[in-house]
């Protein structure tokens, strides 16, 4: 397992599960955040790696302003550099998701996108479960050249 960690974040990467996993250890600025999410491209395209676990329970509240940068910007540079189809797991903590269930629009999560796969859990078993299936379901493979 690689592992990088600064003074906000840990991002490892786990060969078995070919997963890049990021975890928050506290808030972020926005710069941070993209930051951050830009060492989790490097990290996945380092290691041929389409599936992700961004572990937010700690992080707080994802903002709009962050949300929509990842689908506006992050995501298509993602599937340009790393896979044709990305598969996304986010770890939320109990307010997050239950704001989440009740309708608020979390767009990194929720706006639909037929090359990137996602859903949020509570638990990181839940997480994992769900990655090691839609691997194989969704394809979520590097891209060859």
């Amino acid at each position: 397992m690689q592992v990088g960690i600064s003074k906000h974040i840990k991002i490892s990467y786990r060969k078995d599960m070919q997963t890049v996993i990021i975890r928050w250890q506290q808030p972020v600025s926005f710069t941070e955040f993209k930051l951050n999410c830009l060492a989790i491209l490097g990290m996945a395209k380092e290691n041929e790696a389409a599936s992700w676990l961004l572990d937010c329970r700690s992080k707080g509240e994802v903002t709009q302003q962050e949300s929509q940068w990842l689908v506006e910007e992050f995501y298509p540079k993602a599937l340009q550099m790393v896979a044709a189809q990305l598969c996304v797991a986010w770890l939320l903590n109990p307010r997050q998701m239950q704001r989440l269930q009740e309708g608020e629009t979390f767009t990194a999560l929720t706006e639909p996108h037929p090359n990137v796969h996602r859903k949020a859990f509570m638990t990181e078993q839940e997480a994992v479960d769900w990655l090691e299936h839609s691997i194989e379901e969704y394809a979520c493979r590097p891209k060859t050249n």
